[in-house]
């Protein structure tokens, strides 16, 4: 079993300004399929292109071939900026950095930023994300007390249901197979970081956003920024809502869990 303890960004290795080795990274019809019959999505609403939620994936993986500890690491924000489709089997080179490492009384919050380049050198995708790097040590670590304080408030105002998700625990491991964070599958594991149980990826939140986007014509362009608010549970039962603009175009989507609290929420910037 991967160790499960984290302390200072020492110790870990991360560390701003740290450059992570450039790799190729290739995504398959076999392989989108897989990750999608994980979260109950139809990959025949992709065709042939790919669901770039693929290449979040890749910025996981990115730390994992730097050597980098991944387990207990909880995605906190998300960013994709997508200019041009990306095809199935295309192959794109990986590059990207830590921009930033700050302190957390939980461990400590890692940001970073990737772009996704063809062998032309154009750069179809670009992505940032914000991750928790837990310390299995420390208390009270699961939620900000930010969030604790925050007034009840209905999540889902103004919003339209346009969808749900039921988590499958065996679903939700198979999922995170290839990073092997044994936060998405090890109970023992996730009672050490804090949690009552196993928690999905956050990926796999996205892959929903992403099938709600998709549904009537998959983009061309998107900039997508998401916030991961609290855990999915792996044996949750999920509602997907959202908000759709003049031209009936969604704007922003907002994920809440069975107890009617807001787990996850997107804004669309952009879509073409």
């Amino acid at each position: 079993m991967t160790d499960t303890t984290a302390s200072t960004d020492a110790d870990v290795g991360y560390r701003a300004g740290l450059v992570y080795p450039a790799w190729d990274f290739q995504v398959t019809a076999e392989t989108q399929a897989k990750k999608l019959a994980c979260c109950d999505i139809d990959p025949a609403i992709y065709g042939d292109r790919v669901d770039i939620t693929h290449f979040v994936l890749a910025t996981v993986l990115a730390a994992k071939r730097a050597g980098l500890p991944i387990n207990g690491r909880v995605h906190m924000t998300q960013r994709l900026d997508l200019s041009e489709p990306i095809m199935l089997g295309e192959t794109l080179t990986v590059r990207g950095e830590d921009i930033k490492v700050e302190p957390d009384r939980r461990g400590h919050i890692v940001t970073s930023r990737f772009e996704f380049v063809r062998p032309d050198g154009s750069i179809p995708l670009r992505a940032e994300r914000s991750s928790l790097v837990l310390d299995a040590t420390l208390a009270d670590r699961a939620q900000p007390s930010a969030a604790k304080a925050r007034p009840a408030t209905d999540p889902t105002e103004g919003l339209t249901k346009i969808g749900e998700k039921q988590l499958v625990p065996e679903k939700v491991a198979a999922y995170s197979d290839e990073a092997e964070n044994l936060i998405h599958s090890d109970p023992e594991t996730a009672h050490r970081f804090g949690f009552r149980a196993p928690i999905a990826a956050g990926l796999m939140a996205i892959r929903f956003m992403m099938e709600a986007l998709s549904k009537n014509a998959v983009p061309r362009q998107l900039d997508l920024q998401i916030r991961f608010r609290r855990p999915m549970f792996w044996d949750e039962k999920l509602d997907i809502w959202g908000r759709h603009d003049d031209a009936g175009k969604l704007s922003s989507i907002a994920i809440v869990n069975q107890d009617g609290k807001l787990a996850n929420d997107g804004v669309v910037n952009h879509v073409g």
